[in-house]
């Protein structure tokens, strides 16, 4: 299997009228969210921490203000990642008929067993309501995937960041996928609802921020 797959997520924080807020947004599936994504070949984490923040919030002007820790490996042990986009075969052979949707790198999979040079993996792809519970399921792939295209570790990098860009206190951008994403910023106090996993990142954090 691949290196490590290294992950990023940007914590963008400012004050305002003596509140402090936190910038998350809006996906039309998946629910509440930080900025977060994977970094590209070739690419360092200050780099992949910016372009995340610009694709997900349309901030074009942020400073990183201080790395926050990682997680050394999020991965659960019947959990494996993407490290190269991957076909999904119904067989273990390259010769076996694939699904029609191929699997991007940084996708977070369920492992199931390993057949020499192929390991059986499953994805389910939930929509969210508006409490953060699956209600629907969009996917469901089970296959096999060459070896070479999998890793069992995520390293998740955490970042402090700002921004001097004036913004409105919410907005709408479109993402790359056509999803209609809605950053807005919301008071770090209460702790805002965040998805799960995600939660758990804003708990590691939040004494820093």
């Amino acid at each position: 299997m691949n290196q490590t797959v290294q992950k990023v997520t940007a914590f963008i924080v400012r004050e305002k009228d003596g509140i402090k807020e936190l910038l998350v947004f809006k996906h039309p599936t998946a629910g509440v969210q930080i900025p977060a994504g994977t970094v590209e070949k070739g690419e360092n984490i200050e780099v992949a921490v910016k372009r995340e923040a610009y694709e997900e919030t349309g901030l074009q002007f942020v400073k990183i203000e201080n790395y926050l820790g990682c997680f050394e490996n999020e991965l659960e042990n019947n959990q494996r990642i993407i490290a190269e986009t991957t076909p999904v075969y119904i067989e273990p052979n390259l010769s076996a008929i694939p699904y029609k949707r191929k699997l991007p790198k940084g996708l977070t999979i369920d492992y199931l067993s390993t057949q020499e040079d192929f390991t059986r993996i499953s994805y389910i792809e939930y929509e969210y309501d508006q409490f953060y519970k699956p209600i629907h399921i969009d996917a469901n792939i089970t296959g096999w995937v060459p070896n070479e295209n999998l890793s069992a570790q995520k390293k998740r990098h955490f970042f402090l960041m700002s921004t001097q860009e004036k913004t409105a206190d919410a907005w709408e951008l479109k993402s790359d996928m056509g999803h209609i994403f809605k950053p807005y910023w919301t008071p770090l106090s209460p702790k805002p609802l965040i998805i799960s996993p995600q939660d758990k990142w804003l708990d590691f954090v939040y004494e820093k921020i």
